[in-house]
């Protein structure tokens, strides 16, 4: 039986320098995973920037969070499902203090697709995989007691972890009926009803580039002027973008990619404060120990000795 539970953790470097995840869904024979996945209360980020090959059937099981989606930006709750096409820049932090859980299948081509390019593959998997934008970002609450998708994600989640004899084509046979609920609830509602079509195109690219940079070069000094011209933009004109794709100002971003990197060393060594500030780019701990407190509400030491208690 597979492991039913993930806790986010430090975990390396988890994408490679163009930001797409270094963890391998699956495998060559059964391409898509399921991952359950429980964020505790002290950690504010929920999912990294990353993008990945397979499309993405994300639900919440407990707490919210705010997803950033492409240029989307959209708050789920629990009993709501978010839809992630393939190849979109994808991230997450919490909306308040309580717990976060969540699951999420991934589902490569290969898996659905066959070696005859039959009507099935033309008209929908095709499509879905290269085109996008069909299916809602977002099936909030109404949207999913009308098409019920949750119970069956969590019969594929089941069955995943389980892995009685037959299961994977079990698994197969209700993913294309959680696509076929989509693709009917597409066809009965007109764009403009469904929440969220995922956007992404050249913006995305952009977005990935200007992740890659910072995570090369956060522990250097980083000017604002040195962010832009990576994506040939001028300043002004980069704060506007920064601002539209992830909700932050350009240096905000450059401060929270830092703080993630410190939480991470302050959660896995017993390096003193003064030197973490300095391996995560800030320009004295005062500062750090500043942004550290305005993103978790305490200070770096109160947060290393808060983790050591709860273990």
């Amino acid at each position: 039986m597979k492991k039913s539970l993930e806790l986010l953790e430090a975990i390396g470097e988890p994408v490679s320098q163009d930001m797409k995840e270094k963890l391998t869904h699956g495998s060559r024979q059964f391409r898509m995973s399921v991952h359950v996945t429980k964020v505790s209360s002290t950690n504010n980020l929920v999912l990294y920037s990353h993008w990945h090959e397979e499309l993405e059937l994300l639900f919440m099981l407990k707490g919210t969070a705010k997803f950033h989606v492409g240029q989307e930006k959209i708050v789920v709750q629990s009993g709501e499902v978010i839809f992630i096409q393939p190849n979109m820049l994808h991230s997450a932090i919490r909306v308040d203090q309580e717990e976060i859980v969540f699951c999420a299948v991934l589902v490569h081509f290969n898996f659905l697709t066959s070696l005859e390019n039959d009507r099935i593959q033309q008209q929908y998997i095709f499509p879905l995989f290269l085109q996008g934008g069909r299916y809602p970002l977002l099936i909030h609450r109404e949207l999913e007691q009308e098409l019920k998708l949750i119970p069956l994600l969590e019969e594929v989640r089941d069955l995943y972890q389980q892995e009685e004899h037959g299961y994977e084509m079990l698994i197969k046979a209700r993913l294309f009926e959680v696509l076929y609920r989509l693709e009917k609830c597409a066809a009965e509602h007109p764009p403009s009803e469904l929440p969220g079509q995922s956007r992404g195109g050249n913006s995305s690219m952009l977005a990935k580039k200007t992740l890659a940079y910072v995570q090369q070069n956060y522990n250097k000094r980083i000017t604002l002027t040195d962010m832009a011209q990576q994506v040939n933009m001028s300043p002004s004109y980069f704060c506007r973008f920064m601002k539209k794709q992830f909700d932050l100002s350009p240096m905000d971003f450059l401060n929270e990619y830092r703080i993630s990197e410190a939480v991470s060393l302050l959660e896995t060594t017993d390096k003193k404060i003064m030197e973490i500030s300095g391996l995560t780019g800030f320009s004295n701990v005062n500062r750090f120990t500043e942004m550290f407190k305005k993103t978790y509400g305490c200070r770096p030491m109160d947060y290393r000795n808060r983790l050591r208690q709860n273990k």
